[in-house]
């Protein structure tokens, strides 16, 4: 299982990048992909729900499915800690082959930084950060990235990006 940690300012196309990348790995090598997302600004879960009021009353895990078959997993973080829910996930029913954490800037993963120019570059770079995607893609060239890192835009060179992480 490799986990790529993917980071960025709000709106700078970390969610867009996951997402092409998810698509990417699911057509063209089969892959079992897991995303975790840190959400910093609001709860995931609302107050009042059946979910919350169970995790609220002291359950390790509320699990709900909506009627499409789709489920969320609530789970009491201080308990677990992200490297057991990466150990869980190994264990897991499901063989996951990539996990992408979005948001999280306190891990030793390779890293993806995406930013929208890059003046952005400059204040989050950071010594795991493997390669610049994000919205500076969809804009005009870019030819000068400091600290030679690659620009890489997921769509049109995923070959590269394989290489760059070592996904064989």
């Amino acid at each position: 299982m490799r986990i790529i940690d993917v980071i960025g300012f709000s709106g700078s196309g970390k969610t867009y990048f996951i997402m092409k990348a998810i698509e990417l790995f699911k057509r063209q090598l089969k892959c079992n992909v897991t995303v975790i997302k840190n959400v910093k600004h609001h709860q995931v879960d609302e107050k009042g729900k059946d979910s919350h009021i169970f995790t609220k009353s002291g359950a390790n895990y509320s699990i709900i499915q909506n009627i499409n078959n789709e489920m969320a997993i609530f789970l009491k973080a201080e308990e677990i800690g992200f490297e057991k829910l990466i150990k869980w996930l190994e264990q897991g029913p499901y063989k996951i082959d990539i996990v992408f954490t979005e948001g999280f800037r306190d891990l030793n993963n390779p890293t993806v930084l995406c930013v929208n120019n890059i003046e952005e570059i400059k204040t989050q770079v950071a010594k795991n950060v493997k390669i610049i995607s994000g919205a500076i893609c969809a804009k005009e060239k870019v030819e000068d990235i400091p600290y030679n890192i690659p620009l890489i835009n997921i769509e049109e060179s995923f070959e590269r990006f394989l290489d760059i992480f070592k996904i064989y």
